[in-house]
């Protein structure tokens, strides 16, 4: 016989043998015993109930199973009725798998697929599959038993979704999402390893991210660490308008895929703005970072001792370009920041560069090594962080060293303040240098990761600060001092300066600031304890004709509330006691005020005062003097009066004593207009208070002296 004819009648006989297997095995299966025993597997591993019509099994011309209108439900409350839909099912089979009693697909492939992934307002999440947990019985356990032999294993190779929307729905932290994946494969699932290849779109942006992953069975089975680790590798790469905008390359090993367990990861890559990848995942919640390029290894060093997952960094490199994140306060923005420890015991070295209240400034420091670093943020004790750097803008210099938080914090600080005056516009500038604090700043609570991730307004004013404040060289505007002092503490929302002391060979200003938070709007209380200081300080700043050279003595209290310049203006309150001894009154000035009441009075270019007294109280915009009073030893003026601070205006009366030889006489007079354009009348009216007065006094009779009551009046306010 010739081989032709042998191959021939071969292929014909292989051909009977198989067309008849097939021919078997379709009347073999018996389809709804399959399709029943697939919905309770899915709904006992899942939770959810699964759907699908259409079902088709053939044989010819090779191993197949197609479905149509196939849906797994959503969990209970959805929005959507479904988790998942498809149009379309379609599975190659291997026929001899079918002997032993398992359905093993070499691919399936699901198109026009709708995935509804939601987050109820309680945190829920529809993609958390759970199993049915059915009790167990003796009874139940000899069923199963009897029937095992009747139940089909599952096993299929590759996995394929085309024409894919997922929409996203996140109602616990209001975000939702649409993406659209052209194609999503998982392949080589008959072995220990995975691989995963998906590309998609989001708004103008397309992605693709693939990888590979061993053990996945081991993994999903076990909730404990497996024996072996799983090695992992991840690749996502993002593209707007055909331009690379960011890539990451994460890999290492996994010893448990539910609790995140045995891990050793390296991730590298660079992103353009990490917000983008919002897109790809929502429920992430991920800030506005721009330009990243990060380097970072991590592994988990937890101990079956101490079964709590810990976290190593073993290398952390990050550089990024602008920050935008709900953390921060709104007037910080963070320009460009580095981070970067190349192993477990270097040093974390930062640069940040940003912008504060419209100014920029740059930092340049550390925050010890990264293994003490790391133990103190992700430990849950109170430990203490070391921290040392420079902070330095156009307008300050600042320089930190010591430990913040811990049972004994430490720390000192050199500020310099070059040109301050953006915070109160209108009160003037401070120039200090080589401003000194030591001291505490503490924390009550744990500097953990778990703090900052949840980071508040209201838990920022929980850290406290008690110290002490000193300089050899503070300049308000041009008033030079070359002593300053004071102690310092911040706590419960309240700052106080207590015991403050500025001081030069002209003048000492002696007090306590205390300034407070805890209601809004915030209150200022400011003390002045037996300050001294040139006149001429007042009349620079209130702009008033110099009409006394001497020093002058202030005590008083000021209360206010507000949060600006302007607010505590309106709102100041308080008193002020004003005395000087052995001055001299300057003619001139004292002419621009009195006009022509002072030629009544005999005045040089310049004559010495007994005492100069004012006695004021403060309500809201206007001083109120009961006490104006100026003694020379020719005559006196004493008066009452009000100015009001807003518009400057003066409404002054005085009551002029002036000897003439045996007869002291004088006319009252009034001060009214503005600091800059008063003006005088004479008072007629006697039923005023300040009503004409004439003394006859004999000459062997003292001038009356006012300066004891008005100077003890401004002593004590």
């Amino acid at each position: 016989m010739s081989k032709k004819k042998v191959i021939l009648g071969s292929c014909g006989i292989l051909i009977c043998l198989v067309g008849g297997s097939l021919f078997a095995v379709d009347h073999l299966v018996d389809r709804k015993m399959i399709l029943d025993q697939l919905y309770s597997n899915i709904e006992k591993q899942t939770g959810r109930k699964l759907a699908l019509q259409n079902l088709d099994i053939h044989f010819f011309p090779w191993p197949e199973i197609q479905a149509s209108k196939i849906t797994l439900s959503n969990m209970p409350g959805g929005k959507n009725p479904n988790f998942i839909t498809a149009g379309h099912l379609k599975a190659d089979l291997n026929l001899w798998s079918l002997w032993q009693r398992k359905i093993h697909f070499r691919s399936i492939q699901l198109s026009h697929v709708q995935i509804h992934l939601e987050r109820n307002e309680q945190g829920q999440k529809n993609w958390d599959l759970q199993p049915i947990e059915t009790p167990k019985s003796d009874t139940l356990q000899a069923d199963s038993s009897k029937f095992t032999h009747h139940k089909w294993k599952w096993q299929f190779n590759n996995f394929q979704l085309d024409d894919v929307n997922c929409w996203y729905d996140d109602a616990y932290t209001h975000k939702n999402t649409h993406l659209l994946f052209k194609q999503a494969e998982l392949s080589q699932l008959e072995t220990n390893k995975v691989r995963f290849n998906i590309t998609g779109s989001h708004h103008q942006a397309d992605f693709s991210i693939s990888g590979r992953l061993s053990h996945l069975d081991e993994l999903l089975d076990s909730d404990s660490p497996i024996s072996n680790p799983a090695k992992f590798q991840v690749n996502l790469t993002e593209y707007v308008r055909d331009q690379n905008i960011g890539n990451i390359r994460v890999s290492g090993t996994l010893k448990s895929l539910v609790n995140a367990r045995g891990y050793d990861i390296i991730a590298r890559g660079t992103i353009l703005n990490l917000n983008d990848l919002n897109q790809l995942f929502p429920h992430a919640n991920l800030p506005a970072v721009e330009n990243i390029t990060l380097s970072a290894s991590i592994k988990d060093v937890s101990k079956e001792s101490d079964p709590q997952g810990k976290p190593q960094i073993d290398l952390l490199q990050l550089h990024t370009g602008k920050i935008n994140a709900d953390f921060l306060p709104a007037d910080l923005q963070l320009t460009s920041t580095e981070i970067i420890a190349n192993d477990l015991n270097s040093d974390v070295n930062t640069q940040i560069v940003g912008q504060f209240s419209g100014g920029m400034f740059r930092w340049s420091g550390h925050l010890g090594q990264l293994k003490t670093l790391q133990d103190t943020l992700l430990s849950q004790t109170d430990k203490s962080l070391p921290i040392a750097g420079n902070l330095s803008s156009e307008t300050y210099n600042l320089q930190l060293d010591g430990t913040v938080g811990g049972k004994d914090p430490s720390l000192a600080i050199k500020l310099n303040l070059l040109n301050y005056n953006q915070l109160y516009q209108g009160v003037g500038n401070l120039n200090a240098q080589n401003i000194i604090y030591t001291g505490k700043i503490f924390t009550p609570f744990p500097l953990t990761f778990s703090f900052f991730k949840n980071l508040n307004k209201e838990d920022l004013f929980k850290v406290g600060t008690v110290g002490k404040l000193k300089s050899n060289r503070v300049k308000i505007n041009q008033l030079n001092f070359d002593n300053f002092s004071s102690n310092i503490e911040w706590k419960n929302k309240a700052l106080s300066l207590t015991q403050l002391l500025l001081s030069n060979k002209q003048s000492v200003i002696k007090g306590d600031v205390f300034y407070s938070i805890k209601e809004d709007p915030s209150t200022l209380v400011v003390k002045i304890n037996n300050a001294s200081f040139p006149m001429k300080w007042l009349e620079d700043y209130f702009d008033i004709a110099n009409v006394y050279s001497g020093q002058m003595t202030a005590i008083g209290t000021f209360y206010t509330k507000g949060n600006s310049w302007q607010e505590w203006q309106h709102n100041l309150t308080g008193k002020l006691g004003l005395s000087g001894v052995d001055g001299k009154l300057e003619a001139e000035g004292l002419k621009h005020y009195i006009g022509q009441a002072a030629a009544t009075l005999p005045l040089k270019k310049s004559l010495s005062t007994e005492c100069l007294a004012l006695r004021t109280q403060i309500n809201q915009n206007r001083l109120y003097f009961d006490t104006l009073t100026l003694q020379t030893d020719q005559f006196a003026l004493n008066g009452q009066g009000t100015f009001n601070i807003p518009g400057q205006t003066l409404d002054f009366h005085f009551i002029p004593d002036v000897r003439l030889g045996v007869i002291s006489a004088s006319a009252p007079l009034r001060v009214g207009g503005t600091l800059s354009k008063p003006y005088t009348t004479f008072e007629r009216n006697k039923n005023k208070v300040f009503s004409l007065n004439i003394n006859t006094l004999s000459k062997n009779i003292a001038p009356t002296n006012y300066c004891d009551g008005a100077l003890n009046k401004a002593r004590n306010p």
